[in-house]
């Protein structure tokens, strides 16, 4: 679970909060899944640490203040410097203060630009239109804010060779035995890392043999290519990276994956993540083959799997004999 603490002044004031609480109440409602909480300066690494100790992959801050001064350039960045060293496997981000985003100075041009207008309508005229201004203002303001866990640009698509290269699954379940399935005919040198094992690893490796430190063997999956698969029964270490071109993190541990992450980024190797596309580098497209010279991927950005699924279905039950009837033809010029 992913989480976004909202940092604003300390206020003892009645109803000083309420624009801020609509904020916080449409961002629960726009992000569903993520954690969302505030604090205040003087609380800050008190509820950060906090947020913290619970069951959260990464930290999103963002002070709600206008100006770049004392709390944001020092402070702030204190208090999250000390704890980030205190939980080093979970990500913190800070993001600038709310008065430094482009977004903010344009809504308030553009607040100044109507204000001006009104001046020349009817007093009643022109509190409507404030009104409705105000109204526009705090829903774009919870709209960039609900943007801090989306990515709206497009994937780049690429097929990579991954022929003799080491790739590292971690996780041992139903999603990493397909990540292997899909991974054997490439020819990579495959690791898979996890305290247990789906029982069918056993019999899609065709051994029953596993010690806990690691079992490795090797099958021949075509005549011209000889595969091989490594188990280690082990929670997951860094030094498992070693020699790594890419990583696939499937585990239902947050804690583990958001580590795995920023292990693997601090050494430039690439990242899939089964359980949270946007932290990862890469998406792998629902793929198909048909005969040896066609395939067709299907992908919608990593942003609807379920989407991508009936893609490929509508694909596998109305395209196959064509594509077929075509496989066969160019193989016969």
């Amino acid at each position: 679970m992913k989480a976004i603490l909202i940092i604003a002044h300390h206020c003892i004031l009645p109803g000083a909060y309420k624009g801020f609480e609509g904020i916080l109440d449409k961002l629960h409602h726009d992000l569903p899944g993520t954690r969302v909480a505030s604090t205040s300066l003087l609380d800050l690494e008190n509820d950060l640490r906090t947020l913290l100790r619970e069951d959260v992959e990464s930290v999103t801050l963002l002070p709600f203040l206008l100006l770049n001064g004392q709390h944001t350039k020092n402070d702030v960045p204190r208090v999250v410097a000390k704890l980030q060293a205190e939980f080093p496997q979970i990500p913190i981000t800070l993001l600038p203060c709310l008065g430094d985003w482009k977004e903010f100075a344009d809504m308030v041009v553009a607040g100044i630009r109507n204000a001006q207008l009104d001046e020349r309508t009817p007093a009643d005229a022109g509190y409507r239109r404030k009104t409705k201004e105000m109204v526009s203002i705090q829903k774009n303001l919870s709209s960039l804010a609900s943007r801090l866990s989306s990515k709206t640009s497009n994937l780049f698509s690429i097929e990579l060779n991954l022929e003799g290269r080491n790739v590292l699954v971690v996780g041992g379940g139903r999603i990493a035995l397909r990540k292997v399935k899909s991974l054997v005919p490439t020819g990579a040198r495959i690791t898979v890392v996890a305290p247990q094992f789906d029982p069918e690893f056993n019999a899609f490796c065709r051994h029953s043999e596993r010690s806990e430190e690691s079992s490795q063997f090797s099958n021949s999956a075509s005549a011209e290519r000889s595969l091989s698969i490594t188990l280690k029964q082990r929670p997951y270490e860094p030094l498992d990276l070693r020699g790594v071109f890419m990583v696939f993190i499937c585990t239902d541990k947050p804690v583990v994956n958001a580590q795995v992450s920023n292990d693997a980024r601090a050494r430039r190797i690439l990242v899939n993540n089964a359980c949270d596309y946007l932290d990862g580098d890469f998406i792998v497209p629902a793929r198909m083959d048909f005969g040896e010279n066609i395939a067709v991927t299907v992908s919608t950005q990593g942003r609807a799997p379920s989407l991508a699924k009936k893609l490929k279905q509508k694909i596998q039950s109305e395209w196959a004999e064509d594509l077929a009837k075509i496989e066969r033809e160019f193989e016969c010029k």
